[in-house]
């Protein structure tokens, strides 16, 4: 199946390119991507996934042809 990520803020340091597609097997989460990606500590921590407008967790099973988004949260003042 084929998936496109596009990496937001911090998280475009994880890869060459900010928005790529990657070929996977059925059954891969969005949490087995975070984990090929290496995200860990404070960006981590931050880190909120986005599918369809929607936020998804660790263990959501990605489907061909979803677009998973990394992106952290948004705050001002």
């Amino acid at each position: 199946m084929n998936v496109k990520i596009k990496l937001f803020q911090d998280y475009k340091q994880y890869h060459d390119t900010p928005e790529y597609e990657l070929e996977l097997p059925a059954g891969t989460t969005a949490g087995e991507i975070v984990r090929q990606l290496g995200i860990k500590g404070a960006e981590l921590a931050y880190l909120i996934l986005i599918l369809k407008g929607k936020r998804v967790y660790d263990e959501y099973v990605l489907q061909d042809g979803d677009e998973l988004v990394f992106a952290a949260p948004i705050g001002g003042g």
